[in-house]
């Protein structure tokens, strides 16, 4: 796939100003007509995620939401993870592990339709 694999285009501040906007760009990034699966995830290091564990299997990485406070970080995962359960690719949402020091981010890998 051409250009960048990890695209930053992240917003910042409390989950609940910022939530209407965060999920705009998901929606926007997850189009079924487009995308074959996503994830929804949180790291502090998105490159270097998006290379040890989802470059084999997923096409992009947008990062969608950059905080200091992984509270709201995992916060904000959940609840759009809650609201794309029938779609995203996640098991649970909120987190679940040692993230290191911040700032950290949220992020949704993309793995796109192919064309015939």
């Amino acid at each position: 796939m051409a250009g960048e694999r990890v695209v930053y285009s992240y917003f910042t501040g409390r989950p609940s100003v910022i939530v209407s906007n965060v999920l705009r760009v998901i929606s926007a990034s997850t189009r079924t007509d487009r995308v074959r699966w996503f994830k929804i995830g949180i790291t502090n290091n998105p490159e270097n995620r998006f290379r040890q564990a989802y470059a084999r299997l997923y096409d992009k990485m947008i990062v969608v939401y950059q905080s200091s406070s992984l509270n709201n970080v995992s916060e904000l995962e959940r609840d759009l993870v809650e609201h794309n359960r029938e779609l995203a690719d996640n098991i649970i949402g909120g987190g679940g592990g040692n993230y290191g020091n911040p700032p950290y981010f949220m992020y949704v890998v993309i793995k796109y339709l192919r064309a015939r």
